[in-house]
């Protein structure tokens, strides 16, 4: 592995680090030790942070219920618990990228993330970037990102949190949270198991749904180490294993399938913050390996990859800062498919992001990186963002935003490599991404009420599809041109109500059109909606607490998906309202919480011919211990 170059770079910046300050320029702030996706390089951005309601609402579930939740997100799923992927935007799954501190965790085989292998258990923090802004997590960002985070913090206090969830249809899960400081040192652990029959009543037959158990447990080990007040370590363990069964379309009389999958995410980071300038250094071995079995076929696959990434920032004036960036990839894969049996290739890529401020209330951003992989073409990818603050009195603010990037996507392994029908020579999806929002915080008293809008324009060319060729022959090719538009809005509201009761609202509502605008396979797809991309989504919550007690609700409503190219009406799914209930207790030490979902017992699907299940129960119980 040719690191040379890596390692040059880290000694420069090194040296750097160690001259003295301009009085002039800002001291940096110290900081936790976490991944190097700063989001201060995204003034143009809207940024998501899921509502601390539901994220405890849903805390036991994946993290794809936070996600649809509280963004325009629509997940596929194969089924109850089964196979889970992302569409942000109007694009694919393969065009989002999943980041857990930084690193890119979607399959190098298939490029996307299943989302049912991540449970909210084994995360801290979730935030979610769409449009522009998610080009800094490097391929296939078109959609946005969703980052992943378990940040330390050396003054905390120690706790120990230990909850068991029992639900409908066998349902079982139970977790270990540990977090806190013991002088130089930080940590936190996570630690989780569940389990399901997931013998649910198929609400169209009647019947109850078989083969669709699963059962996954899995550990999240963070450790940090302060070495004095500038330099930081930090040690991360992700280790998740999951077994299912698959679950068979309605109707469908195969043999019994089943699927285990093993994932081992580690890094190790060192982070030094001097008085004008930072530096970060990152280095990770990942393994994901999938065991299939269909019918009496076996499909196997394992991917090696070792990642590092040095980051390097200092302010050049008071109000204006860069940060330089290189990252290596060494991806060793085995797949039984694949000519040869396997696949070894080396990815770098170098970055310079600027951020500062133009004038008060008006900050920039711009960003170039370049990705570089041998016998790919892959254009230089830039981003420009801006924001300004249009109106502002201490307790009004409005907003204006503006970005625009052109990003890429490389073809997967399994686009290249498969074995006679893997295309070497296809070239990056490309992606030109406008975006503007509007956005306004207000204060009245005790009452809170924020309100954004935003539209966004993306032209996504060279779009790889798997199609036949003259001899029927299903092979990858660039043949689609696809624009996705929309637009987004949300409306919080936090106000207190007569005698300890206080109301909180958010509602959300998404309008998504992605449309094929060229097809050289297709000319019936041409200006018609991308399968699995409903136009229309809406999300509601709304809380009212007393004291300790606090009764929510969220509601989900997803218009018509269309599942065939030609956008039959007669093979569409029909929209739905997903209404899910809770009633929770909390005091300094405990949390009990029950809720219902699916109330109303709605018969709906996310992939066409799946059953999901109808209405359902929960009850969680938490207990957290202050440790001295």
């Amino acid at each position: 592995m040719r690191l040379g170059t890596l390692f040059l770079l880290l000694w420069f910046t090194n040296g750097l680090i160690a001259q003295g300050h301009q009085d002039s320029i800002p001291v940096l702030e110290e900081i936790s030790v976490q991944g190097s996706f700063e989001k201060q390089f995204l003034p143009g951005n809207t940024i998501i942070l899921p509502k601390i309601k539901t994220l405890n609402f849903y805390n036991g579930d994946n993290i794809s219920e936070i996600l649809r939740q509280n963004s325009s997100i629509y997940f596929k799923e194969y089924g109850n618990g089964m196979l889970t992927t992302i569409s942000f935007r109007g694009t694919n799954a393969s065009q989002t990228a999943v980041l857990w501190e930084n690193f890119n965790i979607n399959s190098f085989t298939l490029g996307q993330t299943d989302f049912s292998l991540l449970p909210s258990q084994a995360i801290s923090e979730i935030s979610i970037i769409p449009g522009s802004g998610s080009s800094m997590g490097g391929s296939g960002a078109f959609g946005g990102a969703v980052l992943l985070e378990n940040p330390l913090s050396f003054n905390s206090r120690n706790k120990l949190s230990i909850g068991q969830q029992i639900g409908s249809f066998g349902q079982l899960n139970s977790y270990l949270n540990a977090n806190g400081s013991v002088g130089k040192w930080a940590y936190d652990t996570k630690i989780y198991w569940g389990k399901a029959e997931n013998d649910f009543e198929i609400l169209q037959t009647g019947e109850k749904q078989e083969n669709a158990s699963f059962e996954r447990w899995g550990v999240n080990q963070s450790i940090g180490y302060k070495i004095n007040n500038a330099e930081k370590l930090k040690l991360a363990i992700w280790y998740n294993d999951n077994f299912r069964e698959i679950q068979p379309s309605i109707g469908s009389t195969r043999d019994i399938n089943k699927q285990s999958d093993y994932n081992v995410r580690t890094y190790l980071n060192y982070e030094r913050i001097g008085e004008k300038s930072s530096l970060n250094i990152g280095s990770g071995y990942f393994m994901d390996e999938m065991d299939y079995q269909l019918d009496q076929a076996i499909s196997y696959y394992k991917v090696d990859r070792w990642e590092s990434f040095t980051d390097y920032k200092f302010y050049y004036s008071s109000k204006h800062q860069v940060k330089l960036s290189g990252r290596y990839n060494y991806i060793n894969a085995k797949n039984q498919n694949y000519d040869g049996g396997g696949a070894i290739e080396e990815r770098y890529s170098l970055a310079a992001l600027f951020e500062g401020k133009i004038w008060k209330g008006m900050d920039y951003a711009v960003h170039f990186r370049q990705q570089l992989v041998p016998g790919v073409n892959i254009p230089i990818s830039p981003y420009i963002g801006i924001s300004n603050q249009m109106w502002g009195t201490e307790n009004h603010r409005l907003y204006l935003k503006l970005n625009t990037s052109y990003n890429y996507r490389l073809p997967t392994l399994n686009d290249r490599f498969w074995n006679e029908d893997g295309n070497p020579r296809l070239n990056s999806e490309t992606a030109w991404n406008k975006e503007f929002s509007i956005q306004s915080n207000h204060k009245w008293d005790k009452t809170n009420a924020n309100f954004s809008v935003t539209a966004y324009h993306n032209e996504v060319d060279n779009w790889i599809q798997w199609v036949p060729d003259e001899n029927n022959q299903w092979r990858p090719q660039n043949i689609k041109q696809v624009l996705a538009k929309g637009i987004e809005t949300q409306l919080g509201i936090q106000l207190p109500l007569a005698n300890d009761f206080k109301f909180e609202t958010d509602l959300q509502y998404s309008f998504t059109q992605s449309i094929v605008t060229a097809s050289e396979n297709n000319q019936r797809e041409v200006g018609n909606q991308l399968i699995y991309t409903p136009l229309h989504k809406a999300n509601f919550s709304a809380s009212i607490s007393w004291k300790r007690f606090s009764l929510d609700t969220f509601q989900q409503l997803t218009g018509r998906v269309f599942t065939t190219p030609s956008n039959s009406e007669v093979f569409a799914l029909q929209p739905f309202l997903l209404s899910d209930l809770g009633l929770s207790w909390k005091s300094s030490n405990w949390l009990l919480s029950t809720k219902v979902k699916n109330l109303f017992n709605t018969e709906y699907y996310l992939y066409s011919g799946y059953a999901m299940p109808g209405r359902n129960y929960q009850f969680n119980i938490t207990h957290t211990f202050n440790i001295k």
